[in-house]
């Protein structure tokens, strides 16, 4: 019998006393209501830009149109902000703040392309209070609004939750009671056995109000990896893309790839310049790699090692070649700059922007004899830069390329456009750190 089948007969016993849920008094409501939030603050973007620009109210249409466009832009930070929420990371203030100006920039283009009148006072003191709400935001966010769970005793359950969180505090019960603590929900092993009073316990938490989270999808909300050693052949089903998605990430691939080209090819001219002048040999190194569908292709790099006479084809890691690494490769690999010769791949159709590193075929094989469902990554294309290499970098071992392929499973089955936004802009974050090269 399931867990979940118990929980349903244990409903209808004798009651247990719950105690409230956080955040769950009146004043609480009033105070971290969203919707009421949300009012408070476009009352003040709209009301503050206007009167700290004209100390007045609406006097002309250019004004009431500025205005508008501010709600509106209101409205679309939130929504990107909250769709990029829901992905380990997407809460960070200098996401939050990304969305603002995608959000900012969206209304300028609508500008420019209807040619609307609009009052540019007010547009700007608009964005800047829109800037400084959302700051505020978070910072109000991370205080009052951190996870605090209780969890149920079940085997394991350590090493299924994850350490070292932010803003997440979680609680092992000793006995069914949380003794006058409040929690914002209780964390339970749906796959553990546990004992009919625990069981009680949790459907009783359920009826009272109280969240009820499966510890495994806590764990992948938090960690932004999904655990191989819990996956099961079921789990599968969950990780099967949208086709329609794909779709149109393929068209959206192709068509920033064609507008970024005016950059990328006097820029990608200038690299193969200077690697030609740095060291002997091409500039562009060509490897074949596994992409969609275990299908081999030839995948395109700026060279930045020296070459090697050396016969022997089989893969190394990136570190043990380390020593062959030019000057000017130094440099193309911390900021990735080595990578710009793969928009010819995308444009192929062998690779997309985001998605799993492609790795090497001898790889492939090493890994798929080590790795569990490891070939399942190559269900989508693989990309110039993906959720695994944004929160990993490259891996050095067996052990660090399961984790990317943990990183990986939670990128394909939490695949959307808010989580490629968020890549986008943790990759530019690695760009300007040089985050994981060597």
């Amino acid at each position: 019998m399931s867990l979940h089948t118990k929980i349903e007969l244990t409903m209808q016993q004798d009651p247990v006393n719950i105690s409230p849920s956080r955040h769950n008094r009146w004043y609480e409501r009033i105070l971290l209501n969203p919707l009421l939030g949300h009012l408070g603050a476009m009352t003040i973007i709209i009301a503050g830009a206007q009167f700290s620009s004209y100390q007045s109210w609406v006097q002309n249409d250019n004004q009431s149109m500025t205005l508008g466009l501010l709600g509106l832009c209101y409205i679309i930070t939130v929504y990107l902000s909250k769709n990029i929420a829901k992905f380990a990371g997407g809460k960070a203030l200098p996401y939050t703040l990304a969305t603002t100006l995608l959000a900012a920039g969206l209304i300028f283009a609508l500008i420019l392309l209807v040619r609307l009148e609009y009052a540019r006072t007010s547009l700007v003191s608009g964005l800047a209070l829109l800037l400084a709400t959302q700051t505020a935001s978070v910072i109000v966010g991370h205080r009052f609004r951190s996870l605090k769970l209780a969890c149920i005793p079940a085997e394991g359950i350590q090493e299924i939750l994850p350490h070292n969180s932010q803003n997440f505090e979680c609680r092992l019960l000793t006995r069914p009671d949380l003794d006058g603590i409040r929690y914002d929900g209780i964390i339970v092993d749906m796959d553990a056995k546990l004992d009919d009073e625990w069981i009680r316990f949790v459907s009783h938490c359920n009826i009272a109000g109280m969240p009820v989270f499966n510890a495994r999808k806590i764990t992948e909300t938090l960690s932004g990896k999904v655990n191989l050693a819990t996956l099961q052949s079921t789990d599968l089903a969950n990780l099967q893309p949208q086709p329609v998605y794909l779709a149109a990430k393929r068209a959206i691939d192709i068509l920033l790839t064609l507008l970024a080209a005016p950059l990328l090819l006097p820029t990608s001219l200038l690299v193969a310049i200077l690697i030609r002048l740095d060291s002997p040999g091409a500039a562009i190194f060509i490897q074949e790699r596994t992409g969609k569908g275990n299908r081999p292709f030839r995948m395109y790099k700026f060279r930045s090692m020296r070459p090697t006479s050396d016969d022997d084809d089989a893969p190394q890691f990136a570190d043990q070649d380390s020593h062959r690494i030019t000057r000017l490769g130094t440099f193309i690999r911390k900021f990735r700059i080595d990578e710009l010769p793969q928009f010819i791949n995308v444009l192929k159709g062998d690779m997309s922007l985001i998605g799993p590193r492609p790795e090497q075929p001898g790889f492939v094989e090493q890994f798929e004899t080590k790795v569990p469902y490891y070939s399942y990554r190559h269900i989508v294309r693989p990309g110039i830069t993906g959720w695994a290499q944004v929160n990993h970098g490259y891996a050095s071992d067996t052990e660090s390329t399961r984790e990317k392929v943990e990183h990986d499973f939670y990128y394909i089955k939490n695949l959307s456009p808010a989580l490629d936004f968020l890549v986008i802009m943790r990759t530019l974050k690695t760009i300007a750190t040089g985050f994981g090269a060597l």
